[in-house]
């Protein structure tokens, strides 16, 4: 039972991976500028729009998945791709969250200091 959630939660990382990789991606950039020169088409504008869409990719990502993973779920190299796409997306959300600029500091300020410095000041 736990090897089954375990797969699971894999298959819902590789989702997650997949559809950044098609959406976010530099790599699939060439794609997707490819697929934009032909929108005046319904069926590239329509490819496009899922293309540029988090929520929309991923039903797609999601449907396919769930598919393989009916399939062959119990298969190793099911088991490794989808665990190679997890660490993937794992990875890359580590490495935005560590290169991420420090957050603001906020400095509070001492009303009585304040006024005391300023007071200070003026005494000069």
């Amino acid at each position: 039972m736990a090897h089954q959630i375990i797969i699971a939660l894999l298959t819902l990382g590789a989702v997650a991976r997949i559809t950044r990789f098609v959406v976010d991606d530099t790599l699939f950039q060439p794609v997707r500028t490819s697929v934009d020169k032909r929108a005046d088409r319904p069926f590239f504008a329509w490819l496009a729009d899922l293309m540029g869409c988090s929520w929309c990719t991923s039903i797609w990502a999601g449907a396919a998945a769930a598919a393989a993973h009916w399939a062959w779920h119990d298969t190793v190299p099911f088991v490794y791709l989808v665990g190679a796409l997890t660490a993937s997306h794992v990875v890359s959300l580590a490495a935005s969250w560590l290169d991420a600029p420090p957050p603001p500091r906020h400095i509070v300020l001492d009303p009585v200091a304040l006024d005391m410095a300023v007071r200070d000041q003026r005494r000069r």
